[in-house]
């Protein structure tokens, strides 16, 4: 796989919208599984912290050094590759900047809410417990730090396991593992070094890769209400609702790529509705932990594709339809 696919394929896996569920307060009486889901899922956003992550997928390694800070309210990341190609992605709030040396292009993307680079994780951890079968496996050591190990199994065939190794002093996560059906690791995120103790400046939170062509809207993508939805998906796995829906804009094209986004409150499937193409081909791949199913459904391509089973992709693909006229 080339450098600017595993490039993209990151950006998928970490730029996923997963806060679907409810931002309502936990309460109490919490199992252990959930509070430390609950901290972690604080720690992310709340605490400064930088250091140096590496990304295995499909055999390959890529390492990035992440800046992580709140100011003024407002969260602010900033990830930097290690190794060629060169490329950054810096998120101020829900505003997604991604700069490609190789490509000598910015690409801007506002997404209709935060969510980190590190790990997802919705609002309210205890939605997950309805889908996942949630227990701790004792801990062991990341990056040199004590983590608690925390696994999440799925109750169907429809996800895939995690497991979250998380720091016991900071509550950050140290490090992620995403397993397939077959108990194959198919993607993992850790971090090889972290410090919490020394400060992250504004300067670290800033690009620092320059361009010779001008920020050009390679990607911008426009909220819409989930009203306006004019399609419909009858093959949704239980647990996975819709929680977005927008468009899509390139430059190259003037027709706008719908997204509908799907999630468990972990798991992410977008489907993704385009002008029917006809260098493209219907059916069904696999790229590491991200599964794909293409369709045509009338004028439409119809692309499904997530951090799922294949066959959970397929599954809402074959359901695709659209909303009959009033």
């Amino acid at each position: 796989m080339s450098g600017a696919k595993v490039a993209a394929a990151y950006v998928l896996f970490v730029l996923g919208i997963l806060r679907c569920a409810s931002s309502d307060a936990l309460g109490e009486g919490n199992s252990p599984e959930i509070e430390w889901l609950k901290t972690m899922r604080s720690a992310v956003s709340v605490l400064s912290y930088q250091g140096n992550v590496s990304y295995i997928k499909d055999q390959q390694v890529d390492s990035f050094r992440l800046y992580h800070a709140r100011i003024e309210g407002v969260e602010r990341e900033h990830l930097i590759s290690m190794n060629s190609p060169l490329r950054e992605v810096v998120r101020v709030g829900g505003n997604i900047t991604r700069y490609a040396q190789d490509a000598q292009q910015v690409a801007v993307e506002v997404h209709p809410a935060e969510t980190s680079l590190l790990v997802p994780l919705p609002d309210d951890p205890r939605v997950l417990d309805r889908y996942y079968q949630l227990s701790l496996r004792g801990r062991e050591y990341v990056a040199g730090f004590p983590a608690q190990v925390v696994a999440l199994e799925p109750r169907d065939g429809f996800r895939y396991s995690r497991l979250i190794w998380i720091d016991v002093e900071t509550r950050l996560p140290l490090k992620l593992d995403v397993i397939n059906e077959e108990g194959q690791s198919v993607e993992q995120v850790v971090f090889t070094s972290l410090n919490t103790k020394d400060p992250v400046l504004p300067s670290d939170l800033d690009a620092a890769m320059k361009t010779s062509q001008p920020i050009t809207q390679i990607n911008h993508r426009v909220a819409l209400p989930l009203k306006d939805l004019h399609w419909v998906l009858s093959g949704v796995p239980d647990g996975f609702q819709i929680v977005a829906y927008s468009t899509l804009k390139k430059p190259v094209s003037q027709t706008p790529v719908e997204q509908i986004l799907l999630s468990d409150g972990f798991s992410a499937v977008s489907v993704y509705v385009e002008p029917k193409d006809d260098r493209e081909a219907s059916g069904s791949r696999r790229m590491g932990a991200v599964n794909v199913a293409v369709v045509r459904f009338k004028d439409r391509l119809v692309t499904v594709m997530g951090e799922v089973p294949l066959k959970t992709v397929e599954w809402i693909a074959k359901g695709f339809g659209e909303k009959p006229q009033p």
